[in-house]
């Protein structure tokens, strides 16, 4: 581990290895078991969908109603407006976005597609916000609120590009 590159990573829960990170962020509502290894795991539920957006999201799931077109156009400007509104999301990005200078960070869900899930949400405002993260440059658009009326995304200053 020694040497290896400070960065923010995402991924499946069942896929990442804790010992790879300095931290890991599970970004869920609630987890289906609780960690026990000795490696710092944090449940961070402030960079969850909501439990209103997560239960609309579940039942166009099981009505076969979920996919690109409902997430582009439902999920993305809700879970978007949720974290507007949320100022501890704000700051957890905020802390995100500094410590991904000095830290191996996974942020972590149940997803298996992230294209299609809160992390590429996520992912792309962090890009946009300047954190070392690796993901798809596509992701951009949720920081620069495309599908929406504007982000609060846009308007971010952190500091760092001075």
């Amino acid at each position: 581990m020694e040497g290896e590159k400070c960065m923010i990573t995402t991924g499946c829960i069942p896929k990442i290895n804790p010992d790879d990170f300095d931290e890991v962020w599970w970004i869920v509502r609630s987890p289906d078991t609780i960690p026990v290894k000795e490696k710092l795991v944090l449940l961070v539920s402030e960079l969850a969908p909501s439990p209103e957006l997560f239960r609309d999201y579940r039942q166009a799931f099981h009505a076969g109603r979920f996919g690109t077109e409902y997430f582009q156009n439902v999920y993305v400007p809700w879970f978007l407006k949720d974290l507007e509104k949320n100022l501890e999301a704000q700051e957890r990005l905020e802390h995100l976005c500094k410590e991904s200078r000095t830290k191996r960070i996974a942020l972590c869900c149940y997803c298996e597609d992230e294209s299609l899930c809160h992390r590429s949400i996520i992912a792309g405002i962090l890009l946009g916000m300047g954190a070392v993260i690796e993901t798809k440059e596509e992701y951009r658009k949720y920081f620069e609120g495309t599908g929406t009326k504007g982000s609060a995304w846009t308007d971010f200053d952190n500091g760092l590009s001075e």
